[in-house]
């Protein structure tokens, strides 16, 4: 479900009150344990920086495990898991375009799935 305005075909970032509406969709459709573990994870959502191509643009980080993040990725329109570096930005950049049930699942694997183990190495 993509929320997003476009503007004569021009990509347009996703806003904040757009990404609180498809968080809440997509949290209707999650099953109540997975709701209640985002509920727990939730934060406020924040801006974080993320390279895209050798350019800094920004992502909504929307939940956090320590120093695991799910982040709202606009551009492939789905979540992601990353460890977030410590100038607050994405570390390890996916491409994923999971669900808010998806990516609350790999986050709580982390770092036994093997989708994003290559960035597991640094915490273990």
């Amino acid at each position: 479900m993509n929320l997003r305005s476009k503007t004569m075909d021009r990509w347009v970032p996703i806003s904040r009150d757009e990404l609180e509406e498809l968080v809440s969709a997509q949290l209707t459709e999650c099953s109540p344990e997975q709701a209640d573990q985002f509920a727990r994870l939730r934060v406020s959502f924040r801006a974080a920086p993320i390279m895209r191509a050798g350019v800094s643009e920004s992502v909504f980080i929307v939940a956090q495990l320590g120093e695991m993040a799910i982040y709202y990725e606009d551009v492939e329109d789905g979540f992601n898991v990353s460890e977030v570096a410590p100038d607050g930005s994405i570390a390890t950049p996916g491409f994923e375009q999971w669900t808010i049930a998806d990516a609350i699942q790999h986050l709580l694997a982390f770092p036994c799935d093997p989708i994003r183990r290559g960035a597991a190495s640094s915490l273990l």
